[in-house]
């Protein structure tokens, strides 16, 4: 069979964890670069070139079953690294964690090891949080934790043939856990977080979650009664009757019917694959200097709380640009580390070098502007002095690079304020920003904020939809939800006259 085209799924950003390509037999950090992705790996050319091929043919598939024709705000950066100790010199993780996803000021990534070959459970998990990232930017909306879940779930296991994609087919690990796993009623999977679960239940719930959204895109009539359901809960229907008007039955009786459904002959469905373009993907090869520098610069730029990690990092930086001293990537990552954790001057300095070579560098740029921001937050006495300057540098790198959301954002925070409010020029800076990376918490809580000091309650409460019902959104999504509350309250009201336009 074949699933229509107009069905129009909707997702949130999560956790990432994949094992992907085959490790390499040298050290050499590549970078490769598509419409929709920079990918860097230790691996092969070869094995690079088809994991980037992979990724945009799923983009590419991704769009043609959501109708999608918006383009890719910015490319999403991965890092493809060799083992769990790769990961842990970036983000203190568990060593069974293979890989996170991360939205911060500093950046947004996914970071992931790579498995023994390119073999399908490291495809699909990889395929399920680039679902999360691609839905987070063309379809924001509230939906609930099962079908944020599901549909990830659901389209991870797509299988790319030469003429066709097949969609529908199970995972081996969730179809164990179906079979072996203690049923979760779905009155309780409907209503659940998985942040609320053990390992076992969590388990469960993302298993049948899969098997919850296959069932609805199975029949056009399921698929009818999930458009009028997710409609209901966006307009703050409670969910008993939101579900029981939608599909016609109640929790008990669908639940009957979804056991049912699991234990007969699930059918999978396939649709024309889209028309690869390797032409698109470039790589090259980074300087020797990211062999030992790439991953602790990640380090640094992504925030580190800890003062002795921060320390230490600062610490490896330095000796390991020493042994790189006319390697311009290393002195880079040397001026980054010495501006934002140790001698501000001296990475100024360093910057100020590099920039008579590239003067259209968008990192330097931005690095250099970080210099005289960091003084500025840091002693409001010389703020007026230093923010003018950051915001000069910042503004160069956003014109070297359009899509740099952490120069808009500090080119927005470093512009004079007006009755202590955000002028125009400063929001629509930040705007711009949020639509690249919509989950980074600081700048959506920033725009926010300003938008409902305005009055602009409706626009406060779509930004905020994506960190209030992120699943993994941990603290950051009761921060939202408690903001959002408060948009929805106020939004019926007239705005308050504004008079801090430019």
């Amino acid at each position: 069979m074949t699933i229509p085209m107009n069905i129009v799924p909707r997702a949130l950003a999560a956790l990432l964890i994949v094992a992907f390509t085959a490790p390499a037999a040298h050290a050499r950090w590549l970078e490769a670069r598509s419409p929709s992705f920079i990918v860097y790996s230790e691996s092969s050319e070869n094995d690079l070139r088809d994991a980037v091929q992979r990724l945009d043919d799923y983009d590419r598939f991704l769009r043609q079953m959501t109708g999608t024709t918006s383009p890719t705000p910015a490319p999403l950066p991965i890092y493809l690294v060799r083992s769990n100790d790769k990961l842990q010199q970036v983000r203190p993780v568990n060593d069974q964690v293979l890989g996170f996803y991360t939205a911060r000021v500093g950046g947004t990534l996914a970071m992931a090891v790579r498995g023994d070959r390119s073999g399908l459970p490291g495809q699909e998990v990889l395929f399920h949080e680039y679902a999360h990232h691609f839905m987070m930017l063309h379809y924001p909306a509230a939906y609930p934790a099962w079908y944020v879940e599901g549909f990830a779930e659901y389209m991870m296991t797509a299988q790319f043939e030469k003429d066709r994609i097949e969609i529908g087919r199970y995972s081996q690990g969730r179809a164990i856990t179906l079979v072996r796993g203690q049923w979760m009623p779905v009155e309780r999977l409907v209503s659940t977080s998985p942040s609320t679960l053990n390992p076992y239940q969590t388990a469960q719930f993302y298993a049948e979650s899969w098997l919850l959204v296959h069932y609805i895109f199975a029949a056009p009539e399921r698929r009818a009664g999930l458009t009028r359901y997710l409609d209901a809960m966006q307009r703050g229907t409670a969910e008993p009757a939101a579900f029981q008007t939608a599909f016609g039955m109640d929790h008990k009786a669908f639940d009957k019917a979804l056991r049912k459904y699991m234990n007969g002959s699930i059918a999978w469905a396939a649709i024309p694959r889209p028309q690869s373009q390797p032409g698109d993907i470039t790589v090259r090869a980074l300087p020797p200097g990211a062999d030992d520098l790439l991953l602790p610069e990640l380090a640094l730029s992504l925030g580190v709380r800890e003062p002795e990690r921060e320390a230490a990092l600062l610490a490896t930086i330095r000796s390991a640009a020493a042994l790189h001293p006319g390697d311009a990537f290393a002195q880079r990552a040397l001026a980054r580390a010495e501006i934002a954790s140790g001698d501000r001057a001296a990475g100024t300095a360093i910057v100020d070098r590099l920039l008579v070579d590239a003067p259209r560098d968008a990192s330097l740029l931005y690095i250099r502007g970080l210099a005289d921001f960091y003084t500025g937050r840091k002693d409001p006495a010389t703020r007026a002095q230093h923010f003018p300057v950051a915001n000069g540098w910042f503004s160069k790198a956003t014109e070297a690079d359009p899509t740099y959301y952490q120069a808009l954002y500090r080119q927005a925070q470093t512009l004079p304020r007006r009755d202590g409010k955000l002028t125009d020029t400063a929001l629509n800076l930040m705007i711009r920003a949020n639509k690249m990376s919509p989950l980074v918490s600081e700048l959506a809580f920033d725009v926010a904020n300003a938008l409902m000091v305005r009055g602009q309650f409706v626009e406060a409460e779509l930004l905020l939809i994506p960190l209030a019902y992120n699943p993994h959104g941990g603290g950051y999504a009761a921060r939202a939800l408690e903001l959002l509350a408060d948009a929805r309250a106020h939004k019926a009201q007239p705005p308050a006259p504004q008079d801090d336009a430019d």
